[in-house]
């Protein structure tokens, strides 16, 4: 057996409330949600999937998602300021497939969310 390399095909994660946590990811990605056949919210995002189910949400701070945006870092920031969304300091990150810059966000179960740009080759980190 060989794992595509080239695809993860969706992510879950148990919350506490879905409806809270259902509008804050549709704030956040602009995508929106629908119900799959297990009855789980689903989000498409980039291609892939991030379902939500109702549970005892893992350890504040144990889960971490990082999210590439076709936009630069002041924008990612903007955007959570927009969404008064609880995050840190711009930082730099190593992605999978090249450096980024992110900003790592928490949503209402304490996930963390980062959201990342590539860092143009030769640029400085903010």
């Amino acid at each position: 057996m060989k794992i595509r390399t080239t695809c993860l095909d969706h992510v879950v994660l148990n919350v506490s409330d879905v409806d809270a946590s259902r509008r804050w990811w549709s704030a956040l990605t602009g995508a929106h949600a629908t119900l799959d056949h297990e009855g789980e919210v689903s989000f498409v995002v980039g291609g892939q999937a991030i379902r939500l189910r109702a549970g005892t949400p893992a350890p504040r701070g144990s889960i971490g998602v990082c999210l590439i945006a076709d936009a630069s870092i002041d924008a990612l920031y903007e955007r959570a300021e927009q969404l008064h969304a609880v995050h840190g300091s711009v930082h730099p990150r190593t992605t999978a497939t090249a450096p980024a810059q992110a900003l790592t966000l928490e949503d209402p179960d304490g996930y963390q969310v980062e959201l990342a740009t590539y860092t143009p080759e030769g640029a400085s980190v903010r």
